[in-house]
């Protein structure tokens, strides 16, 4: 028996979309996807939003009024496609072979281009930072709005709290670890 894409339409290829930022949660979402693309045989879309900003205007003192100037190294186009890359390498080294991936800086409001790039899609996964004990299971205000409008499945991948992730003190067996 084949697999069967729920959300594809016929002849497209099922698609897993990840929002990627700055945010190391959005890193655990991107291993957690890569793996689920693979497991339903499905393109994954890496998608990174910003807010685009308005130009700074300066004044000229040779010509006596403002022009517009911009940093040439601000461009958030190449920004966004270098902070994709630096996730991929954080959250899986590198993607295997058998994924076939989209990269997408888009400007916007986060939580509107994610659900636009997941339109069609068989999920979209964000990432959602430890804040502490008792606020561990509130969704942040990005992925309250994906739900609300994206057509598909929205999940959330916790970030570990911090001390899920510190090493073992030396000469303390690892739990589970057989010891000689």
């Amino acid at each position: 028996m084949g697999f069967v894409a729920v959300g594809a339409r016929a002849g497209q290829v099922p698609r897993v979309v990840v929002g990627i930022s700055r945010s190391p949660a959005s890193w655990w979402a991107l291993a957690w996807a890569a793996g689920e693309a693979r497991r339903r045989r499905a393109r994954l879309v890496l998608v990174h939003v910003y807010r685009p900003q308005p130009a700074a205007s300066c004044a000229d003192g040779d010509l006596g009024f403002p022009v517009t100037c911009r940093n040439p190294f601000a461009d958030p186009a190449v920004y966004g496609d270098a902070l994709i890359s630096a996730a991929v390498r954080q959250a899986v080294g590198q993607l295997p072979g058998d994924i076939g991936v989209d990269r997408r800086v888009v400007p916007g409001q986060a939580a509107i281009e994610l659900a636009r790039c997941a339109r069609g899609g068989e999920i979209l996964v964000l990432g959602a930072r430890y804040h502490g004990r008792l606020r561990r299971h509130a969704a942040g205000h990005v992925a309250r709005d994906c739900a609300r409008y994206a057509d598909c499945p929205v999940a959330l991948v916790p970030e570990p709290s911090p001390g899920a992730l510190e090493p073992p003190a030396v000469g303390r067996p690892v739990h589970g670890a057989v010891t000689r």
